[in-house]
C-alpha cells in the first residue's frame, strides 16, 4: 500500500547518484534557481492511491496511517515557490547580510583584477611639474615677486651680454655671470644682495622669457598633461639647478639660507616694518632656489647624480636643519615664515637624504634577518610570540610533547615581548606554580627581601583554572573540559622500561604487545612542525628582545661594568699606574658617554655603501632630533587642526545653504530658484575675488595637508627600520597629540568621494601659466558664445500663472527634479564592502582627480594603521571613537590602497567589538578575510582571550612607554637632558632601590597604631 503522506520529491529518489557530487550542487546555489518539479507527479500520485484508505478530503489531509512493515513517512516537503527576479531577492536581504552561497562564490572567484576606477598609482611624490605648481599661491604678492626676479636677471643680463642670448654665450660665459651673482651674496648691500638672489632664483626656474610660451598660455605639452608646463622649460630648469651646482653654488645658497632663517628666530627685532617684505621675499626665494634643485634630484635622479651628492654634503645636515626649521614654527606666533613651503622643503629633504618607497624596500631586504622576503613569495608565517603561545596551549594539554624550541627563550608566563611592570598583578590562574603568589606581591613599595617563606609541607591540589576569557559556559553531559591537561601522558618507545605501569605491565606481559613509535596524535606532531617552520624573526623582534634584556638586567643590577670601589682599603702605596692595571680607578661615566652602534642587521658586509650611509645618517638624525619630536608633531598636528575646523565650519554652512535651498525649491512647487543660478553666473568682480581666495586658500590647506602626511609616514617607517624604539616613541608622541581623534574628524567632515574629485589647481593661475604669459603667448582663448550675450538671455524667466499640463502632482515634480538632478550630476563611482561595483564603473580610468588629496588621504590611514597596529589601548580608542561607522565611507572609493588600509583598521578593533556589530558588518569582516594577509595565528574575529587582552592593554602600554623613555636616556644622553642622566645613573643600585622599599614599609608600620602599640608592648 502506499500513503497518502507525500514521502519525498522526485530529486530525493535518484539513488546515491545525487550523494556522491554535493560540491556541484553547493556550487551551484545562487547561481541557478533550484528545479521545480512537475505538479502532475503529485496529481499522479495521488490517482494511484486507493480510496479505501482514507476517505478525508484532500484539502485538509488527516494523520498518515502507520502501515506494519512499512518504513516511516517522511517529514512533509515545504511547498516549492517560484523564485523571485534577482533584484526582488536583494531587496528583501538585510543590506549588511552574505548568504553562504555568496561568500563561496566570492572565495571561489579570488582573487580577481578589479577595474581600476581613477587612473591613480601611489608614489613619493607627483610629476615635476605639479610639484613646481604646488611650490607657488594664487596671490597678487607672489607674482609681483616673480617679476622683480625676472626684470633682475634682465638688468644685470642687459649690462653684461648687450644683444646676445643665453645659449649664445656658451657655459663660460653663463658660469661667469652665475659666480658674479652669487659672490654678491656676501655683500653688505642689502640691495645688491637681494639682486643677486633674483637672479640666480631666475636661472633656477628656467628663464621664462627665454624657454615659457606656445600657441596659448595654457597650452604646456598637451592635453593629457594637468600643467602648462612647456618641455623647453623644464629642461631649462634642470639645466639651471645643475649649472648653480657645477659652479660650487649650492653652499652658498645654503649659508645663505640658514643666515635669513636665525634672523627671525632671533628674538630681537633685526628689520623694520618696511623692510620686513624684502626679508621675507629674499628668505622664498632662496628656499625656492634649494626646493628646485631637490625636485629635480629626485625627478631626475641619475642626470641630477653630481646636485645631489652636493646637497647631502652640506654641513649642517640639509635634513637637521629643516627640521629644526620646522619645530621653530611652533613658536612663530606672528606668521611670518610660511608654513607651506617650510614642511615642503621638509619633505623633499627626508626624500633626498633617506629615500622613498623603493629605497626603504631596498634596505628592508638587505637588512632582513632571514635573507628572504616571505610576503614575495606568498608564505603565511608567524611571529616568535605566537608560536610561543602556541607552546604553551600544545603543552599543557600534552604535557609529554615538547615541540621545537623557540629562538628567543621567552618566559612560559610571559604573553608578551615588553617587560613586565613592578606594579603590574598577574592573573591568579595557577600558571606560576602550584600556589599562587598574592595579587600584590609585586605591586608598588613592596621588597623582595620580604616575601613570606612557606615550610615544606605536602600542597594540596591546585584550584581548577577559569576557563577561557574568564566566562564560565554551560557543560554539557559527557564533555570533557578543555580547559584541563589529559590525565595520562602519552606513551612513546620509552615507556617499555618505565616502572611504576601496575596493571598496565601486567597486561603488557599478557599480551606481549611493545609500544612502537609515539602516541601524541599526529595532528599535534604536525602542527608544531608546521609552526615551528613557519615562525620568522623580524628585525624589529630582534631589537625589541634584545632590549627587553638589557632593561630587564639593569633594574636587575645585573651589568657588568661595575666599577664600584671599596672606600676602606688602603690603596695609597699604590701607584696610578698600578691602580690603572689593577682596574681600581673608578672612571667618571659623564666623560665616557655611550658609543651609538649603528645597526646593520646580520650580515653588515653585504650591505652597499649607499644603504649603509642610510643607516648611519638615520641614527645621527635620530639623536639630533629627539629633543624636537614633540614640537614637530605639534607643529604637524597643528596644520591639520587648522584644516579640520576649516571643515567644520564649511560643512555647516553647506548644510544651512542647502535648507535654504530646499526652502526655495518647496516655495517654487519644486523647481530650483533661477536667481541663484543667475547670481553664480554673472558674479560681481567683487564676489569672484572673493571666491578665488576662498580656492587658494583651500588648494594651500590641501598641500600642507599633503607635507604633513608625507613627512609622518617617512619618519614612521625609516624609524622602524632603524631601531623599532625610535617607532614607538613617534607613535606615543601621536597618541598623546591626540592623532586619532583628529584623523577621525578629518574622515567624518569631509566626503571622501567628493574630496577626491575636487579640483582647486586653476591653470589660468598656476605658474607656468603665468611664465608663458611673460614669454609672450596668447591668454587662453574662448568662445565667442559664452561672451556675447544677447538681452533675452539676461531676462528673468516669465512667472508662471498656472501649472504646466504635464505637470499632474507633486510626484511628477520630485519626480522631474530627479531626473534632472542625474542628467546634471554624474555619477561618481562607488563599490560596496566587497569591491564590488554599485555603480557602472567607467570604461576607461578616470584621469581628471586629485593626486594630492589621494595621496594625503592613503598617508593618513597608513600613519593611524601603524599607530595601532597591535596595541590593545589603541584599539579600544578606535572603539570608542566610533571610528567604524567614520571610516566605512573610504570603503566606497574604489581605490585599493585606500580600501586595503581602510580594512586593516577594521581587522584591528573587530576582536573589541561585539556581536552584534559582527552580525551587522559581516561584509566588512569578509572584505577583510579577502583582502588583508593573514597570519599562521590569526584569531583576530575569534580572540582566545579577549578579556585578558583588555585587562593587560594600558600595562602593556605603560611598559612599551617605560622601555622606550629608558632607550632614549641610556643610550642619548646628551639629547634627553643631562638630569635626566644622572638621575638614572643615581637610581641605578637595585639593592639600593629595595631598601629604601624596605624603609617606606617601616615608615608606614609606624604610621600605624596598632602597629606601634604592638612595639610598645613588645618592648615593654
Amino acid at each position: 500500500m502506499n500513503s497518502l503522506w507525500p514521502s519525498r520529491g522526485t530529486s530525493d529518489t535518484s539513488g546515491p547518484t545525487n550523494d556522491k557530487q554535493p560540491s556541484a550542487d553547493v556550487a551551484s546555489v545562487g547561481d541557478a534557481p533550484p528545479p521545480v518539479p512537475a505538479p502532475e507527479a503529485g496529481v499522479a500520485g495521488a490517482r494511484n492511491t486507493p480510496a479505501t484508505i482514507n476517505n478525508a478530503p484532500a484539502a485538509s489531509p488527516s494523520r498518515p496511517i502507520l502501515v506494519r512493515n512499512q518504513p516511516s513517512p517522511a517529514a512533509p516537503q515545504a511547498p516549492i515557490q517560484t523564485p523571485s527576479a534577482p533584484g526582488q531577492m536583494a531587496s528583501q536581504q538585510p543590506p549588511d547580510s552574505l548568504s553562504l552561497a555568496q561568500l563561496r562564490r566570492y572565495v571561489a572567484e579570488f582573487p580577481h583584477a578589479e577595474p581600476l576606477a581613477y587612473e591613480f598609482v601611489y608614489e613619493d611624490f607627483a610629476p615635476v611639474e605639479e610639484e613646481v605648481d604646488e611650490w607657488f599661491v594664487y596671490q597678487y604678492w607672489q607674482w609681483v615677486r616673480l617679476s622683480h626676479i625676472q626684470n633682475a636677471f634682465e638688468e644685470q643680463w642687459g649690462l653684461d651680454f648687450a644683444g646676445q642670448r643665453w645659449e649664445d654665450v656658451g657655459s663660460d660665459g653663463q658660469t661667469k655671470f652665475l659666480r658674479e651673482a652669487l659672490e654678491a651674496f656676501s655683500d653688505i648691500d642689502q640691495g645688491l644682495r637681494t639682486s643677486a638672489i633674483n637672479r640666480v632664483a631666475y636661472i633656477a626656474l628656467g628663464r621664462w622669457a627665454d624657454t615659457a610660451g606656445g600657441a596659448t598660455a595654457a597650452e604646456g605639452r598637451g592635453p593629457e598633461f594637468k600643467s602648462a608646463a612647456t618641455d623647453s622649460q623644464l629642461a631649462a630648469m634642470k639645466d639651471g639647478c645643475r649649472l648653480i651646482a657645477d659652479a660650487d653654488g649650492l653652499g652658498i645658497v645654503w649659508a645663505e639660507l640658514r643666515r635669513a632663517f636665525e634672523v627671525f628666530w632671533s628674538d630681537d627685532p633685526q628689520y623694520q616694518p618696511d623692510l620686513l617684505q624684502q626679508a621675507q621675499d629674499d628668505l622664498m626665494n632662496l628656499m625656492t632656489i634649494i626646493y628646485m634643485t631637490l625636485q629635480h634630484c629626485l625627478s631626475y635622479p641619475t642626470e641630477m647624480s653630481t646636485a645631489r651628492e652636493k646637497l647631502l654634503g652640506l654641513n649642517p645636515n640639509i635634513a637637521e636643519f629643516m627640521l629644526l626649521a620646522a619645530t621653530k614654527l611652533r613658536w612663530d606666533e606672528p606668521g611670518q615664515l610660511p608654513l607651506t613651503h617650510v614642511l615642503l622643503l621638509f619633505w623633499k629633504t627626508i626624500l633626498l637624504v633617506f629615500g622613498g618607497i623603493r629605497e626603504i624596500e631596498d634596505t628592508k631586504k638587505a637588512t632582513c634577518e632571514t635573507g628572504t622576503d616571505d610576503k614575495d613569495k606568498n608564505i603565511i608565517t608567524a611571529s616568535p610570540l605566537d608560536y610561543h603561545n602556541f607552546r604553551q596551549e600544545i603543552t599543557s594539554k600534552y604535557p609529554a610533547y615538547i615541540p621545537p624550541q623557540l629562538a628567543i627563550p621567552i618566559e612560559a608566563d610571559n604573553s608578551s615581548l615588553l617587560p613586565p611592570l613592578p606594579n603590574q598583578q598577574s592573573r591568579n590562574n595557577g600558571s606560576n606554580g602550584i600556589l599562587p603568589g598574592p595579587p600584590n606581591s609585586q605591586a608598588s613599595g613592596f621588597s623582595i627581601l620580604e616575601e613570606k617563606v612557606h615550610i615544606a609541607t605536602p600542597a594540596p591540589s591546585p584550584p581548577p583554572s577559569p576557563s577561557v576569557g574568564g566566562k564560565v559556559g554551560k557543560k554539557q553531559n559527557y564533555q570533557t573540559n578543555q580547559n584541563f591537561p589529559f590525565m595520562y601522558p602519552p606513551l612513546d618507545a620509552t615507556s617499555n622500561s618505565a616502572g611504576g605501569k601496575g596493571l598496565a605491565g601486567l597486561q603488557d606481559l599478557l599480551v606481549g604487545r611493545k609500544w612502537e613509535g609515539s602516541d601524541i596524535p599526529a595532528s599535534i606532531l604536525e602542527a608544531g612542525e608546521l609552526f615551528s617552520k613557519r615562525v620568522r624573526m623580524t628585525r624589529a623582534t630582534r631589537q625589541l628582545w634584545e632590549e627587553r634584556e638589557k632593561f630587564i638586567k639593569y633594574s636587575r643590577g645585573w651589568e657588568d661594568n661595575d666599577n664600584d670601589i671599596v672606600d676602606e682599603l688602603d690603596l695609597s702605596s699604590l701607584t696610578l699606574e698600578e691602580k690603572q692595571e689593577l682596574g681600581l680607578v673608578k672612571t667618571d661615566r659623564e666623560e665616557m658617554p655611550p658609543e651609538v652602534i649603528v645597526d646593520y642587521g646580520p650580515n653588515p658586509e653585504k650591505l652597499s655603501p649607499e644603504i649603509c650611509r642610510r643607516l648611519a645618517d638615520l641614527e645621527h638624525f635620530y639623536g639630533a632630533a629627539l629633543p624636537q619630536l614633540q614640537s614637530l608633531v605639534m607643529v604637524l598636528l597643528k596644520a591639520v587642526v587648522q584644516h579640520v575646523t576649516v571643515l567644520m565650519v564649511t560643512t555647516q554652512q553647506q548644510g544651512q545653504n542647502n535648507a535654504g535651498q530646499n526652502g526655495l525649491r518647496a516655495a517654487n512647487g519644486g523647481a530650483p530658484p533661477r536667481g541663484t543660478e543667475a547670481t553664480t553666473n554673472g558674479t560681481s568682480p567683487e564676489h569672484s575675488a572673493a571666491i578665488q581666495e576662498e580656492n587658494d586658500h583651500t588648494r594651500t590647506r590641501e598641500i600642507t595637508i599633503k607635507a604633513v602626511s608625507g613627512i609622518l609616514i617617512l619618519i614612521l617607517k625609516w624609524f622602524k627600520l632603524s631601531h623599532i624604539l625610535k617607532f614607538e616613541f613617534v607613535t606615543q608622541l601621536l597618541l598623546d597629540s591626540n592623532y586619532i581623534p583628529l584623523v577621525l574628524k578629518l574622515f567624518a567632515h569631509q566626503d571622501v568621494q567628493q574630496t577626491v574629485d575636487s579640483k582647486s589647481d586653476r591653470i589660468e593661475s598656476s605658474f607656468f601659466y603665468f611664465c608663458n604669459l611673460r614669454a609672450g603667448a596668447p591668454e587662453k582663448t574662448e568662445e565667442p558664445q559664452q561672451d556675447e550675450e544677447s538681452e533675452d538671455e539676461a531676462a528673468p524667466p516669465p512667472i508662471k500663472r498656472q501649472r504646466s499640463p504635464t505637470e499632474k502632482g507633486p510626484g511628477a515634480v520630485n519626480g522631474n527634479d530627479g531626473q534632472q538632478a542625474e542628467d546634471t550630476q554624474p555619477s561618481r563611482p562607488e563599490v560596496d564592502e566587497l569591491g564590488c561595483p554599485v555603480n557602472p564603473l567607467p570604461k576607461e580610468p578616470i584621469t581628471d582627480f586629485s593626486w594630492r588629496n589621494f595621496f594625503s588621504l592613503i598617508n593618513f590611514l597608513r600613519v593611524l594603521q601603524k599607530v595601532c597596529k597591535g596595541k590593545a589601548h589603541r584599539n579600544l580608542l578606535l572603539v570608542h571613537y566610533k571610528s567604524s561607522n567614520i571610516l566605512r565611507k573610504s570603503l566606497k572609493v574604489p581605490q585599493p590602497e585606500l580600501r586595503l588600509y581602510t580594512l586593516k583598521l577594521f581587522k584591528n578593533q573587530v576582536p573589541y567589538c561585539g556581536r552584534k556589530w559582527r552580525q551587522g558588518n559581516m561584509r566588512v569582516i569578509t572584505a577583510v578575510y579577502l583582502h588583508c594577509r593573514p597570519e599562521l595565528r590569526d584569531e583576530w574575529l575569534a580572540g582566545s582571550d579577549v578579556d585578558a587582552e583588555v585587562e593587560e592593554a594600558l600595562p602593556l602600554e605603560q611598559a612599551l612607554r617605560s622601555i622606550t623613555h629608558w632607550f632614549n636616556v641610556r643610550r642619548y644622553p646628551g639629547s634627553m637632558g643631562p638630569d635626566l642622566a644622572n638621575a638614572l645613573r643615581e637610581g641605578h643600585d637595585f639593592f639600593a632601590r629595595e631598601l629604601e622599599k624596605v624603609d617606606l614599609q617601616w615608615l608606614e608600620l609606624g604610621d600605624d597604631g596598632v602597629s606601634v602599640g604592638e612595639w610598645e608592648g613588645l618592648a615593654a
